[in-house]
C-alpha cells in the first residue's frame, strides 16, 4: 500500500502537494479579499460614527444629516443599530404640539444618545450612554451660529410674505402713476416737414 498509485500514477503525498500548491494561493486571495472588505466596512462605519458624534449638537449641520442617512448603508447588518436608528427617525419625524415640544426635544436627545451608544458598541468602543450625553463638547460660537442659521431659515417665509404684501400695496400706486405720466417712447412727437 505504501507505494500504491492512487490517481494518474501519483501517490497520496504527491496529490496532497499538488492540492496545496493550487489551493494555497486561492485561499490566500480569498482571505485577503475578505479581510480587506471587513477593514473597509469598519472604516466606513467609524467615519459615520465620528461624523455623527462630532456634529450631534448641531443638527442643521449637513455632516450630521449625512451621518444619519449613512447609518442604514453602513450598519444595515446590525439589528440593534438599525432598531435605534428607526426609533430616532420616527422621533424626529413626529411633529409635537406646542405643549409637548419640550418633552419631545428630550425624547429626541435620548434616542440620539441610544443610537450613538449602539453604534459605538458595535464598533467596540466602551462608553456608557451617560458618558455620551455628558462628555460632549460644542463650542458656544458654533452652537450660536447654528441656532442663528436655523432662526434665519425659519424667517425666510415671513420675509417673503412681507415682500409680497409690500409689492401688492406698491404695485397699484405705481401703475396709476405710470398711467398719469406720458411715456417718452409712446408720446406723440410732432411730425417734421
Amino acid at each position: 500500500m505504501a507505494g500504491e498509485k492512487l490517481y494518474m500514477g501519483m501517490q497520496l503525498y504527491e496529490l496532497i502537494t499538488i492540492a496545496a500548491i493550487l489551493i494555497g494561493p486561492l485561499a490566500a486571495v480569498a482571505i485577503q479579499l475578505t479581510s480587506e472588505t471587513r477593514r473597509r466596512t469598519k472604516e466606513q462605519q467609524t467615519q459615520t460614527m465620528r461624523m455623527l458624534v462630532s456634529t450631534r449638537h448641531m443638527p442643521s449641520d449637513p455632516a450630521y444629516s449625512t451621518a444619519i442617512n449613512m447609518i442604514p448603508i453602513d450598519f444595515n447588518r446590525n439589528r440593534k443599530v438599525m432598531a435605534a436608528w428607526k426609533t430616532y427617525i420616527e422621533t424626529i419625524m413626529f411633529q409635537p404640539s406646542a405643549e409637548n415640544a419640550a418633552s419631545h426635544e428630550t425624547k429626541i436627545y435620548t434616542n440620539q444618545t441610544k443610537l450613538i451608544f449602539e453604534i459605538m458598541k458595535c464598533l467596540g468602543y466602551d462608553l456608557s450612554e451617560t458618558d455620551i450625553q455628558t462628555s460632549a463638547y460644542a463650542a458656544g460660537g458654533f452652537v450660536a451660529r447654528d441656532n442663528l442659521m436655523m432662526d434665519a431659515w425659519r424667517a425666510w417665509p415671513r420675509i417673503a410674505n412681507a415682500l409680497e404684501a409690500q409689492t401688492d400695496i406698491i404695485t397699484p400706486v405705481q401703475v396709476a402713476e405710470q398711467k398719469s405720466r406720458p411715456n417718452a417712447m409712446t408720446a406723440k412727437q410732432p411730425r417734421k416737414p
